[in-house]
């Protein structure tokens, strides 16, 4: 899915504080070497245990409080108690929270349209809740209590202790790793026979601790998808309506919004009287200020129950049922799930569905699983598979290869690293072609519905985060790819059938990040709320996205993504280097 809030949080948090968790491995390092532990050798093992758990608790009591900063000062959100909220939310929280004892510090409001929620804090009686306008504006009032439900149930089952818990096991097993890994070192060192023997086994269990440590990330992400699910269940009893999640699922997921704004149908209607016009008027007037300034007036914030009134669509079953099969019937969709702290959200409509039957009411979306598609994708698959993870690696391993097996034979061992290099720019050439198709201006627009529910043969049903289907999309930027986030480059737009991300990700990093970060600062800002015309390629991740070639806005100006012509640049000079090695191998001695 297009990027969470939450998750960027805690990828920020975790970077920052293994920073700090790498200055104590080094210090303890240092302190091994030093032989300050004479004697005392066994010791070396634990300390970087010990410095593990004083960094997570450390983190465990300030994460929170650096959130509280993050929100007000990088995603510029405004905080409401409780009882400032709409009606319908003020009172099913205050029912929430007297029924199973938890608290919220407050409630901010991100002001952005791509809709997300998330919640963070230390225990049940001092989280915060956060929820874009998004949720507000493009999600019925039953959808939006769904959401909210959902994100209390992470509350209710202690969700922030428990994946603090689990998230330390990694870590601690990277501490032993540490641990015996340094103790081995000092033990390698004695000149006891008895002494080299138990270095060896501690570097044994060393490599054994490191595996842990990889194996236990997906177990962690494991136990995130479970709570999720876990979550989804209560929104369900609390209520009593699962498919209302199951309707704001496929909303936020795969961008079927469609916003049918109550106070533009009063402004037409003729027999409005003047006092109700007016109040129509400043209502309106209220919404299209947060959507293009990004701004909320914090002394109205009484009148955020207004962007709640009317809002919403009805959702086609047999459209949904289709836009969801990607996830059950493309294998990306399982690979992907792997890495994901999230099931899919097909996975999770299903689930829904499932409550709704045990309640005796017919699901909300009961064709999703059923829809046969047209072929089976495995073989593009694992194609994708190989460009995508493979392929990469090849640029050093063909080289080498090649020049091993030529100069074995008695040639010039340059004529096998040119030839190498030659067959690896023929790959990155089809990689690329893969994923960045030909472009042309000429191309018609298509919809986000289109794509998602055109399944037919070599179409936009084969897409996939490799795979790109070129496409052209018109409507209105929205908001950012990461909710309020002021350095986030990627944009939303929504057109008349749903919303989806614009990537601007280049397709080389480093260099292009550069130019990303340029592009987020000083031209993002500019295109909120404009109309655009934005070329590029369709990828599934599963959530649907749009890697940007050019954004086209409605006076004419262009953003174009020049930084994307460096996987091209680079396929060339590999190619003119591989000549280069080759011809160079021809007429040379043999090296």
């Amino acid at each position: 899915m297009p990027k969470n809030l939450y998750l960027r949080s805690f990828f920020i948090l975790t970077f920052l504080w293994g920073i700090v968790f790498v200055l104590g491995m080094v210090l303890a390092f240092l302190l091994s070497m030093s032989g300050i532990f004479a004697g005392y050798e066994e010791f070396i093992i634990f300390l970087p245990v010990i410095f593990a758990f004083i960094i997570l608790g450390f983190q465990f009591l300030i994460s929170p409080w650096i959130m509280d900063i993050t929100i007000a000062w990088v995603y510029k959100a405004t905080k409401y108690q409780v009882d400032e909220l709409p009606t319908h939310i003020r009172d099913f929280l205050y029912q929430q929270m007297e029924l199973h004892n938890f608290s919220l510090k407050w409630v901010a409001i991100i002001h952005d349209n791509n809709p997300n929620a998330f919640t963070y804090g230390h225990t049940k009686k001092r989280a915060r809740m956060a929820i874009t306008e998004g949720i507000l504006n493009y999600l019925t009032e039953d959808e939006q209590l769904a959401v909210v439900a959902h994100e209390a149930g992470h509350i209710i089952h202690r969700d922030f202790i428990w994946m603090t818990v689990a998230a330390a096991i990694p870590l601690i097993c990277y501490s032993f790793y540490q641990g015996l890994w340094m103790f081995a070192r000092v033990s390698s060192r004695s000149r006891s026979d008895d002494s080299a023997k138990v270095g060896a086994a501690a570097m044994v269990v060393a490599i054994g601790a490191f595996i842990a440590y990889y194996i236990s990330h997906f177990f962690v992400l494991l136990l995130s998808r479970v709570r999720e699910y876990y979550a989804d269940s209560f929104s369900a009893e609390a209520t009593g309506d699962p498919g209302a999640l199951s309707r704001a699922l496929v909303k936020i997921a795969y961008g079927m919004v469609k916003e049918e704004a109550a106070t533009s149908e009063r402004m037409r209607d003729e027999n409005l009287s003047p006092t109700a016009r007016k109040q129509a008027s400043k209502q309106n007037a209220f919404m299209t200020g947060m959507r293009s300034l990004g701004i909320f007036d914090v002394s109205g914030a009484k009148n955020l129950a207004m962007s709640t009134y009317g809002r919403g669509m009805e959702l086609n079953e047999e459209t949904v049922a289709i836009a969801a099969q990607w996830d059950l019937s493309n294998p990306w969709g399982s690979f992907l799930e792997f890495f994901s702290t999230h099931p899919l959200p097909a996975k999770r409509i299903l689930a829904l569905n499932k409550m709704q039957e045990e309640r005796g009411l017919q699901a909300e979306f009961p064709g999703v699983g059923k829809v046969k598609m047209p072929e089976s994708l495995w073989d593009e698959f694992l194609i994708d598979i190989f460009l995508v993870y493979i392929t990469p690696v090849l640029f050093f391993i063909l080289p080498l290869l090649g020049g091993g097996i030529f100069y074995s034979y008695g040639y010039n061992l340059l004529i096998g690293v040119g030839l190498g290099l030659l067959v690896f720019a023929l790959l990155w050439k089809w990689r690329r072609h893969e994923k960045y198709p030909k472009i042309n201006i000429q191309d018609p627009t298509v919809t986000v519905v289109h794509c998602l529910t055109d399944h037919t043969k070599n179409s936009y049903y084969e897409a996939s985060p490799l795979r790109g289907k070129k496409a052209v999309f018109e409507g209105q930027v929205i908001g950012r790819g990461t909710p309020g986030y002021w350095l986030s480059e990627d944009l939303v737009i929504k057109d008349k059938t749903g919303i989806i991300t614009l990537d601007y990700s280049p397709a080389i990093p480093f260099i292009g990040g550069l130019m990303s970060f340029f592009f987020a600062l000083f031209r993002v800002e500019g295109l909120q709320g404009r109309m655009v015309k934005v070329y590029g390629w369709y990828h599934r991740t599963p959530t649907p996205l749009l890697s940007v070639w050019k954004i086209l806005t409605e006076d004419g100006k262009e953003f174009k993504n020049r930084w994307s012509g460096l996987n091209w640049l680079f396929m060339w000079i590999v190619i003119i280097i591989g000549l280069l090695c080759l011809v160079t191998g021809l007429t040379m001695p043999i090296l």
